[in-house]
């Protein structure tokens, strides 16, 4: 029953009309209409005069609301799969990954509020003939929309085309989280040390669409999700990975999804493949990488062998040594398109 119809019942009862009702009440017919029609809800002095007037205890109005029900939950984040697709949502994104027949991945980003998210970016790569194909919603500078293709046949489902979340109740939810709504203060390294930062600093979602790029970086508790055109230099990357941070920096432990495409596949190390069985080793969560860090720290480290050692860090910025003389920085203040709880 809803709050409409515990008032319609309270007056009925009591054999009054809509306005007799309203005048004890200080109020209109048409308002007592509304309320009743759940077009409006009364405010909190009204349901106390109801509560009063008419000898209703508020538990006897609020309790067991139907239309309240879905109130002040929070909307259930998590990473869906199945067979050669998977999909990690989020209250305001959804990504997309998945395998056609035999030569073609693909990757897709939905954009919205809660179940409501329309598509705002494609991209798939044929494996035979290595070529890319994609499609982005970006905002000018002027923050008007504008569409950046280089395959006609993407453009129409973009803003039209929605996430069809039936699918996610046909798949495995190997993940859940929440977004937080707080903005607490992060901590810094004093407070928890690299290691534990490196998870709260990077836990949640980095977004940017313009035109001359669209950037999706998204971390959960376990993985890592990246989404990533750029227009101008012909760069494509779409991969999930797991990310293991230890005290002096990060262990990855494979990418099993990978969608590269950069200077027109010209790159040594340009390739696509997908393997969605892969799990990360259990036994190699913790222990193992501090051992591979003390027997490696100091050697020369190109990144290959999937080991990021910090190389300096302050209280708020941690930059860990990358690959070919690069360094990825992990800050404090990054913003986030949303932060997980």
């Amino acid at each position: 029953m809803t709050l409409g119809n515990k008032i319609q019942e309270i007056r009925t009862e009591r054999h009054m009309s809509q306005e007799q009702f309203g005048e004890l009440l200080d109020t209109t017919r048409q308002t007592v209409s509304k309320w009743e029609l759940d077009q409006v809800v009364p405010d909190i002095r009204k349901l106390i005069a109801i509560s009063r007037i008419f000898c209703v205890s508020m538990d006897e109005l609020l309790l067991n609301v139907t239309n309240f029900e879905m109130e002040g939950v929070p909307f259930s984040c998590g990473v869906y799969k199945k067979g050669t697709t998977e999909i990690v949502e989020t209250e305001k994104l959804a990504l997309e990954y998945y395998a056609k027949g035999k030569h073609t991945m693909g990757a897709k980003a939905y954009k919205g509020s809660g179940d409501q998210k329309i598509l705002c970016a494609v991209c798939e790569k044929d494996t035979d003939t290595e070529q890319v194909a994609y499609a982005y919603v970006a905002i000018d500078e002027n923050g008007k929309e504008q569409v950046v293709s280089n395959c006609t046949s993407f453009d129409k489902s973009l803003g039209t085309e929605k996430l069809d979340r039936k699918i996610l109740e046909k798949m495995d939810c190997v993940e859940s989280f929440l977004v937080n709504h707080g903005e607490y203060p992060l901590h810094t390294v004093y407070e928890l040390g690299i290691r534990r930062c490196l998870v709260e600093w990077n836990r949640g979602v980095r977004f940017s669409a313009v035109p001359e790029y669209i950037f999706v970086n998204l971390h959960t508790n376990k993985k890592e999700y990246i989404f990533q055109i750029g227009k101008q230099d012909d760069n494509v990357y779409c991969g999930i990975s797991y990310n293991v941070p230890f005290d002096l920096g990060i262990r990855s432990y494979g990418q099993y999804y990978r969608l590269r495409n950069f200077k027109d596949n010209s790159e040594p190390f340009c390739c696509c493949y997908y393997d969605f069985d892969y799990q990360m080793p259990k036994e190699k969560y913790g222990i193992d990488c501090v051992k591979l860090a003390c027997n490696t720290i100091g050697q020369s480290n190109d990144g290959d062998n999937g080991v990021w050692f910090v190389k300096r860090y302050s209280d708020d910025e941690i930059v860990l040594d990358g690959c070919r003389g690069d360094e990825y920085i992990f800050s404090r203040t990054m913003d986030m398109f949303e932060r997980f709880a």
